[in-house]
């Protein structure tokens, strides 16, 4: 093994996006010596270090907002029942309310700090970096960074967490070159976003490859609701971007490849196509709640029947509709990167969109392991279905909590010295991709993977879809193994993360194949009912002796959840 680089810091926090920029700051202005440890480089959107929150896919970006109490415009009591009903029971009340009661200052947190909204009412902010009312928050925050002591670590690609007891004492990781290193922490802040990349058709960056889940849970933290993943339509072509098509209530006009208006083949009668549409107009992700969950199947099954165009898409014509919501921008925003909405048809799929589960933390985004912390997309606290603007502002509320936290925290322990015995058994995997004499390239098995995952776990699955994906994540491992070839530094790195995203997978997997019911954003097309009577409960994930065990537990079980008529009141809900 090669020399082991060393670095020291009160406070670790790993991630690009918003929820880690604002745990930076936070932790810094306790007075604890804080790193910002990200893969790439820092603060550029769309490649390796960027979060989610800077990647510009869609028209516009929106904070939730909540009014006073009181107030006609998004009272608190009932955007927390909003959000407690879209949870479909698997929601967390308290950080729900956390959420609720601090996402107002930290909005005018951020508008401190320099951030312009489109909207009084709304939180939103235009996509269009040309006109600079992009989604500025990592922009606006790395810039406060910058002007602090804090180290800034690129080309950090971290592989697992050090623990010495109950504790998180700092990560180990490989650089782009392929170099080992060790970070001594006090505290360590995930907030490494999601497993987009484990799909082929995703809004996720490319470095978000699941690396918190997976290394939280190797470690001995809780995952939970990891079944729970928000879906939804975007275009595959000339760009990625997002379609959302509130109150758009005639029929899709949908066409296959060979022009033929598929939607009514999936829907029993023209009125269940219309009143499908017409839910459709309340939520753009994919939900078990209402029929609408036809049309998204709809567009799938076309691709998976080989009647896709040859960007794996179908085609949709909306020159005959205009969205509700300030339908001039999204003209724009479409045109802006090569399709004319008003004068040709766009092609669409299923992307996925944002993990609901995650890690499981408490009302400082510490985990159950004292010192580690997960935020952003690395938590799960909203349940079957979430709100929209609700992940951006939580990245918010909940990177302050714990960027707070996690200096005060440092301030009243010991940190602790890793010796190089315990390093180096941190570094068993890189010694082995090292080793590696195979002849397939990381970059294929990562394509297939994210092909096989797609067409096994977006949109719906059953209980055959599951067994193949169970078999393919262990085919994948053998190959990873066995098979691999590294043909560049950056191999080794890359090969880390797949090793992740299978883990990852294993725990989507089995958390699907457990619950046998179709419930939000988790749909079983062999279990298509929600069954409360026998399935009210969180899924949690954990890793014992080298393994993922799946315990039920219900974190609401002391105060219950019921079913509410009218189900979400403030539309539409995402």
């Amino acid at each position: 093994m090669v020399k082991i680089s060393r670095y020291k810091t009160d406070v670790l926090v790993i991630g690009g996006g918003g929820a880690a920029t604002a745990a930076t700051i936070a932790a810094h202005e306790t007075g604890a010596e804080t790193m910002l440890a990200v893969k790439g480089q820092f603060g550029v959107p769309g490649v390796r270090g960027a979060g989610a929150t800077s990647n510009p896919i869609g028209d516009y970006w929106t904070i939730r907002t909540v009014g006073p109490k009181g107030s006609f415009f998004n009272p608190p009591d009932a955007v927390l029942a909003d959000m407690i009903q879209a949870g479909l029971g698997m929601a967390d009340p308290e950080l729900c309310g956390i959420f609720v009661d601090e996402v107002t200052p930290a909005i005018k947190r951020l508008q401190t700090m320099g951030m312009q909204f489109q909207s009084k009412m709304l939180a939103t902010m235009e996509g269009r970096a040309s006109e600079g009312k992009t989604n500025r928050i990592v922009e606006i925050q790395k810039a406060i960074i910058e002007q602090t002591k804090t180290q800034v670590l690129e080309h950090a690609n971290f592989t697992d967490l050090l623990v010495d007891g109950d504790k998180c004492v700092g990560a180990v990781g490989v650089d782009d070159e392929g170099e080992p290193y060790v970070v001594e922490a006090g505290a360590v802040i995930l907030a490494t976003g999601g497993v987009g990349q484990l799909f082929q058709y995703s809004f996720n960056p490319p470095g978000n490859t699941g690396d918190g889940y997976a290394m939280a849970m190797r470690a001995g933290a809780e995952l939970f609701n990891m079944e729970f993943m928000q879906q939804g339509l975007a275009t595959t072509w000339p760009e990625q971007a997002m379609v959302m098509l509130y109150e758009m209530e005639e029929p899709y006009r949908l066409l296959n490849r060979n022009g033929e208006a598929f939607l009514k083949n999936y829907y029993e009668n023209h009125e269940d196509m219309l009143a499908g549409c017409q839910s459709k107009a309340a939520h753009w992700p994919i939900s078990a709640r209402d029929n609408a969950l036809n049309l998204d199947r709809a567009i799938k099954a076309e691709a998976m029947a080989g009647r896709a165009t040859d960007n794996d898409a179908v085609f949709l014509d909306l020159s005959h509709a205009k969205r509700g919501f300030e339908p001039e921008i999204f003209e724009e925003f479409m045109l802006s990167r090569g399709m004319d909405v008003k004068n040709d048809v766009i092609q669409v799929q299923i992307h996925h969109h944002t993990s609901n589960g995650g890690v499981r933390i408490d009302s400082n985004a510490q985990s159950r392991l004292a010192g580690l912390y997960a935020i952003g997309e690395t938590a799960g606290w909203q349940g079957a279905d979430r709100l929209g603007g609700t992940m951006l502002g939580g990245s918010q509320v909940f990177g302050w909590r714990a960027g707070r936290h996690a200096g005060e925290y440092c301030g009243n322990v010991s940190r602790i010295t890793v010796d190089d015995a315990d390093a180096h058994d941190k570094f068993a995997t890189l010694r082995s991709i090292r080793a590696a004499k195979g002849t397939l390239d990381i970059d294929t098995m990562r394509r297939q993977l994210q092909r096989k995952m797609w067409q096994l776990l977006i949109v719906e699955k059953d209980e055959t879809d599951l067994q193949d994906a169970r078999k393919y994540i262990e085919h994948d491992r053998h190959r990873l193994a066995n098979e691999l070839a590294v043909r560049n530094p950056l191999d080794i790195a890359i090969a880390h993360e797949q090793k992740n995203l299978l883990d990852v997978a294993e725990a989507i997997v089995e958390a699907a194949d457990m619950r046998k019911e179709s419930r939000g954003s988790h749909v079983r097309s062999d279990y298509p009912d929600r069954d409360d009577k026998n399935w009210m409960t969180n899924i949690f994930s954990t890793w014992k002796k080298g393994a993922i065990d799946l315990q039920p537990r219900w974190i609401n079980d002391k105060q219950g959840w019921t079913n509410r008529p009218g189900d979400i009141r403030i539309t539409p809900w995402g």
